[in-house]
């Protein structure tokens, strides 16, 4: 009887048959060919070379992110489709042959967007966003002074420095650059340029701070330990006065007595400059005024910004300048510490001067 059947319809008995027993499920060709038409459509493979995503591949996962280190400023990225005749592109880009494209790196995020194409279906795309961590290098190459030598030499790991200047030196210029080309650099609170920042330095000791602030915020100070040499005693003006009096601070600069020669030898001549009482508006000093003393150190609060300063020659005929003037209200400086010089005068070779170092309270 089957022999008698037409082959079609043998095609489609056995087709019925199949089904009465059981045995498989018939599934039209067309319908199949379209299920593997969508598959082909999506990625199977995605990879950044040496890196680890946050999670493992799968062809339904369509956002990755992966973090580098600063140092990373190149990424190799592979992907693959299941049908070799699906174009895939990357930020609009179609991959070379292989499938592998090469691309730099900003700081920061870096978003890559991957588009496959089969011609046919839609267009799936995939995301990987790599982010680049900020530089977290506050090293310094080099720091350049315009006089001085420091020691020890200049390393970038080496924060403390020391230099000894002579008295004739007013100033110094500083100039410091960055190993990393993001990093900040600060001196004083001054942005660092390529002239430098100058520094004017006082008798005694001076610290300049340089501070380094990489990329990600991290800082690093390097501090210039300046020391700056006293002037010779011939030399000395009240300002320059205050290194040398504060290991001694009776009148070894400033004798109650003058030396004047002539013809017969040398003789004594009692002075006529002097203060009988000096006083200030605020402050504490570090001993009771006494005539032939003539160095004073006074603290004063941070906040306290003048001074008045009041004043009485001992002889009438004497006059008596402050600061080289009249004026007994005085500025003080933002910093740590100002001098403020009395001068005495009786006569043109008769004059003492008293010195006041006002420290403010840190």
């Amino acid at each position: 009887m089957l022999k008698m059947i037409q082959k079609k319809g043998f095609h489609a008995m056995l087709a019925v048959s199949l089904v009465s027993l059981g045995t498989v499920s018939y599934i039209p060709t067309a319908s199949a060919e379209s299920i593997a038409k969508v598959e082909a459509s999506s990625l199977s493979m995605l990879e950044l070379k040496g890196i680890a995503l946050d999670k493992d591949f799968s062809a339904e996962i369509y956002e990755y992110t992966a973090t580098v280190a600063n140092d990373v400023k190149t990424i190799t990225l592979h992907a693959e489709s299941a049908d070799p005749a699906s174009s895939i592109s990357i930020n609009g880009k179609a991959l070379a042959e292989g499938n592998v494209a090469d691309f730099n790196l900003q700081t920061g995020k870096n978003t890559f967007t991957i588009t496959v194409n089969d011609g046919v279906h839609t267009t799936k795309t995939y995301t990987v966003t790599v982010t680049r961590e900020q530089n977290d290098n506050n090293l310094l190459k080099d720091i350049k002074l315009s006089t001085g030598k420091l020691s020890p030499a200049f390393s970038p790991m080496t924060t403390d420095y020391n230099i000894d200047v002579t008295n004739a030196i007013s100033g110094i210029t500083v100039t410091a650059s960055a190993i990393e080309s993001t990093s900040v650099i600060s001196l004083n609170g001054a942005a660092m340029n390529e002239a430098g920042i100058h520094i004017e330095l006082p008798v005694g000791k001076t610290d300049i701070p340089i501070v380094v602030t990489a990329e990600n915020g991290d800082q690093r100070t390097y501090t210039i330990h300046v020391t700056k040499a006293s002037a010779p005693i011939s030399q000395m003006n009240a300002s320059q006065m205050n290194a040398s009096v504060q290991n001694n601070r009776s009148s070894s600069f400033q004798p109650s007595l003058q030396q004047v020669s002539n013809r017969s030898g040398t003789v004594q001549k009692t002075t006529k400059a002097k203060l009988s009482a000096l006083s200030v508006s605020t402050g504490t000093w570090d001993s009771t005024f006494s005539s032939d003393e003539f160095t004073y150190h006074i603290a004063v609060a941070s906040d306290v910004k003048t001074v008045t300063i009041n004043s009485t020659a001992a002889y009438s005929s004497s006059s008596i300048k402050i600061e080289g003037g009249t004026n007994k209200t005085i500025q003080l400086e933002d910093d740590n510490r100002t001098i403020i010089s009395v001068v005495v005068s009786h006569d043109d070779d008769d004059r003492k001067t008293y010195v006041l170092v006002f420290d403010k309270e840190k």
